[in-house]
């Protein structure tokens, strides 16, 4: 969305990309949202506070409800000689402590954090216990140490090209076409903690956590790959895939690439 440049103002109004980090756990989502409280809503307040100035913000992915972010985009546009490098401290200054802006760049005007993506990286975290284990549980989700990693590394690599994910998307009204292009796909084990990292150019509604409900199922056997290639073939519904969505506190937005 293109700034609208007020006469009186033509040679201040500029536009910044602002990368932030957030923990999402005490919040409804990136988007505002009238039932509840949203990280854009934190953001638009904090830019009002610091400019003086009611803005519109464009971020770089719709996040659900209790998803985090280590490295996430949104830009706006405001009238102002502010350096850009003091943009991230006067922001922290009216965020809270579970969202702080990292850095700030000035771009052109026809610039737009969401559809000038050019690929997004999410993780999804699980941990490999018999038992709860207090410091991994809060940010991942657990799995029976009989699972079976390879068979689950193996699907991973189905996910790659061009797929059709209408079996992995919770339903909604809107109509969008469900094919994405996935870049890479991998499992990465680290003592008890195994990470599904997933990178495309873009992802549809509650799509990560739905794939990631598949591996799950694949890796206790409850799912064959045959049967994953199927539902990945565009024939099938969200109903005929047998995956849960997985909990939102395991899912973090880890890069975007411009």
């Amino acid at each position: 969305m293109l700034c609208a440049l007020p006469l009186f103002s033509f040679w201040f109004m500029r536009k910044f990309l602002v990368e932030i980090q957030f923990n999402g756990k005490n919040y409804n989502g990136f988007q505002s949202v009238s039932t509840g409280n949203s990280i854009e809503d934190k953001l638009v307040s904090a830019i009002n506070k610091v400019f003086g100035q009611k803005v519109e913000i464009t971020g770089c992915s719709r996040t659900d409800a209790g998803v985090s972010a280590e490295s996430y985009f949104f830009d706006f546009c405001i009238d102002t000689k502010l350096p850009t490098d003091r943009v991230p401290f006067k922001l922290n200054r009216f965020l809270p402590k579970d969202v702080q802006a990292i850095s700030a760049n000035e771009v052109d005007m026809s610039f737009n954090a969401r559809h000038s993506a050019k690929s997004k990286t999410y993780e999804y975290g699980f941990y490999i216990s018999d038992h709860l284990l207090p410091l991994l549980n809060p940010k991942n989700y657990r799995l029976s140490p009989n699972v079976d990693i390879e068979k689950m590394q193996k699907a991973c690599e189905l996910l790659v090209g061009k797929r059709d994910f209408v079996a992995f998307k919770s339903v909604e009204k809107n109509k969008i076409s469900t094919v994405r292009e996935i870049f890479s796909a991998r499992l990465i084990l680290n003592g008890k903690r195994l990470a599904f990292e997933i990178r495309g150019e873009g992802f549809l509604y509650n799509m990560v956590r739905i794939i990631a409900g598949a591996l799950v199922k694949i890796g206790l056997g409850e799912l064959s790959l045959a049967d994953f290639e199927k539902l990945l073939g565009g024939n099938s519904t969200r109903n005929s895939n047998p995956a849960l969505t997985l909990p939102p506190n395991a899912l973090t937005l880890k890069t975007v690439e411009y």
